[in-house]
C-alpha cells in the first residue's frame, strides 16, 4: 500500500478526533456544572427528607414503624370487632392512611406487657408487695391497654364536635349556592374552597372520589360514613333520597339547614341547663371549705386560746 493512500485513510480519522476533541473542550464546563447541579439538588432534597423525618414525632418515627413489624405477632389474637370499631374510630379521627387498626392494637398489647412490667420490677425492691401494689400493676394494665385507643376515640369525638359545629354554617353556604343555581356537586366544591376545617377536608375528599368516577350517592353516604356525624347523616340521606326521586333539592336543604340550627340552639339550651348542676362539684368539694375555713377560722382559734 502506498503512502499517500495511508496518509488520505488517515486524515479524516485525525479530522474527526479533533473535532471531537473540540466538542469535548467546549462541553465538559457545561456537563461538569450539571453534574455538580444535580449533587446539589440531590444533596439539598436529601437534607430536606431529613429535616421533615426529624420533624415528625416520636410515635410518627418510631413507635408506628416497630408497631407495623410486631403486627404480625399479635394478628391472630384480636378479635375482628375490635378491629372494625378501630378502623372506625380511625376515621372518624380522620386518620385514615395515617396509622392502621393493626398498628393501633398492637400499640395496646405492647402497652398492655409493657407498663404492668415497669410497676412491677418497680415495686420489686420492697421485701414484700402489697394490695395496693398489685392493684396499680393491674391499673397499669388496664391503662396500657385503653390508652391507644382512648387517645383515637378523643381525637374522633373532638373531630366531630368541630364537624357538627360547622354543620350549620355549611348547610346556609350549600343553600345559597344551590339557590343561586349551582349544581350540588359545585356548591360542594364552593363550599371547600371558601372553609376550612376537618369538614372542609372531609368534602374535598367526597369531591375528589366523585371526579375519580364513583357514583354522587354512594360518596355522600361514604362521607356519613366517616364523620360518624348524626346530623350530618341525615342531611346526606335526605339529599340522596331527593335526588334519586327527582324533587326539589333546594328544599331540602333549606329544612335541613334550619332543623340543624334548631338542634344547636337546643343543644346550647341543654348545656346552659347542665351548667348548675356541674357547678355544684367544684363549690362542694373546694369553694365552701375555704369560706368555712375563712369564716370559722378565726373564731375556732379564739375558742381554743379561751379554753
Amino acid at each position: 500500500m502506498s503512502p499517500m493512500l495511508i496518509i488520505g485513510c488517515l486524515l479524516p480519522v485525525v479530522a474527526l478526533l479533533m473535532l471531537a476533541a473540540s466538542f469535548k473542550s467546549n462541553d465538559a464546563p457545561s456537563i461538569g456544572k450539571r453534574l455538580e447541579g444535580l449533587q446539589a439538588a440531590a444533596t439539598e432534597k436529601s437534607g430536606l427528607r431529613d429535616t421533615d423525618a426529624m420533624n415528625k414525632s416520636f410515635v410518627v418515627r418510631v413507635v408506628l414503624p416497630l408497631a407495623d413489624k410486631m403486627s404480625s405477632l399479635f394478628k391472630g389474637v384480636t378479635p375482628v370487632k375490635i378491629l372494625n370499631d378501630c378502623r372506625r374510630s380511625i376515621g372518624e379521627a380522620g386518620l385514615t392512611g395515617k396509622v392502621s387498626p393493626a398498628q393501633i392494637t398492637t400499640i395496646s398489647y405492647m402497652l398492655l406487657i409493657v407498663l404492668p412490667s415497669f410497676f412491677f420490677f418497680l415495686t420489686s425492691v420492697k421485701p414484700t408487695r402489697t394490695t395496693m401494689d398489685y392493684g396499680i400493676i393491674l391499673i397499669a394494665a388496664i391503662l396500657g391497654y385503653r390508652l391507644p385507643i382512648g387517645v383515637i376515640q378523643g381525637k374522633a369525638n373532638k373531630r366531630k364536635h368541630e364537624i357538627q359545629k360547622a354543620l350549620p354554617f355549611t348547610l346556609d353556604l350549600i343553600s345559597i349556592s344551590v339557590e343561586a343555581g349551582m349544581a350540588f356537586d359545585g356548591a360542594m366544591a364552593i363550599v371547600a374552597e371558601k372553609t376550612h376545617g376537618p369538614l372542609t377536608d372531609e368534602l374535598n375528599l367526597t369531591l375528589r372520589e366523585i371526579r375519580l368516577g364513583k357514583g354522587r350517592n354512594e360518596a355522600l353516604t361514604d362521607l356519613g360514613l366517616r364523620t360518624g356525624v348524626d346530623d350530618l347523616k341525615s342531611f346526606l340521606t335526605a339529599v340522596t333520597y331527593i335526588s334519586r326521586l327527582g324533587g326539589s333539592l333546594v328544599d331540602v336543604i333549606r329544612i335541613q339547614a334550619n332543623a340543624m340550627r334548631i338542634k344547636r340552639r337546643q343543644r346550647a339550651e341543654e348545656k346552659a341547663m347542665k351548667t348548675p348542676v356541674k357547678i355544684m362539684i367544684p363549690l362542694v368539694l373546694f369553694i365552701f371549705p375555704s369560706m368555712f375555713i375563712v369564716i370559722l377560722g378565726p373564731a375556732a382559734l379564739q375558742m381554743m386560746a379561751n379554753s
